[in-house]
C-alpha cells in the first residue's frame, strides 16, 4: 500500500492556511475598557448598595456584589467608598414577575420565566448631578421547576444570579458608551 507524501512546501501551505483559517474565523472577544470614554475627572466609583421593590430579597444584593466584581475586573476606575469616590453608581430592583412558559398540562409548568426591571444612575458626587441614566433594564431568565418546591427555589435563585451578572454587565459597558 502507496500513502501519498506530501512536499514540505505544500505541508507548510496548508499548515498556514489552517493557521490563517482559525485566526480570521476566531470570536476575539475581549473585555473592553470603558473608562477611556468617561471624562478624565472621573477615578473612582462607589456602588451604592441597590434598593429593592421586588420580594426577591437578595436580587438587590447579588446585582451590586455582581456590579463591583465587573469594575474590580474590567476598569480602571477604583472602588472607593462613598466620601472619596468622584461618582457614585445607583440603582434599584423596580419589579420581578414570574410566569409560567412550558406546561405538561394547563395547570402543571415544567418551565418558568423570571422578568427583572431595573434602573441605575450615574452621579457626581460632589454635585449631586446625574450624569448617566438608564431607562428601564429589562431582563428575563428561564429556569425548569423541580420536583419539589426547594428544588425549584434553587433553580429560580440560579436564574436569578444569571440575570444579576447579566445587568451588571449590561450596565458596565453602558455607562461608557452612553456616557
Amino acid at each position: 500500500m502507496k500513502f501519498a507524501s506530501i512536499s514540505n512546501k505544500n505541508a507548510f501551505l496548508i499548515i498556514l492556511c489552517l493557521f490563517l483559517g482559525a485566526v480570521l474565523t476566531s470570536c476575539g472577544y475581549h473585555r473592553a475598557e470603558r473608562s477611556a470614554e468617561l471624562p478624565s475627572w472621573i477615578k473612582s466609583i462607589y456602588i451604592a448598595p441597590w434598593q429593592n421593590r421586588s420580594n426577591e430579597l437578595l436580587l438587590a444584593a447579588w446585582i451590586t456584589d455582581e456590579l463591583r466584581q465587573e469594575f474590580l475586573r474590567g476598569s480602571s476606575l477604583s472602588l472607593a467608598p462613598r466620601e472619596e469616590a468622584d461618582v457614585i453608581l445607583e440603582g434599584q430592583v423596580k419589579e420581578v414577575a414570574t410566569s409560567g412558559l412550558s406546561y405538561v398540562r394547563y395547570d402543571q409548568a415544567v418551565e418558568r420565566r423570571i422578568d427583572v426591571i431595573c434602573t441605575a444612575t450615574l452621579k457626581d458626587r460632589r454635585t449631586n448631578k446625574t450624569l448617566w441614566t438608564t431607562p428601564d433594564i429589562l431582563r428575563e431568565e428561564s429556569f425548569l421547576v423541580g420536583k419539589e418546591a426547594t428544588q425549584t427555589e434553587a433553580l429560580k435563585n440560579k436564574a436569578l444570579k444569571k440575570l444579576s451578572r447579566d445587568v451588571a454587565e449590561l450596565i458596565y459597558h453602558h455607562i461608557g458608551w452612553n456616557y
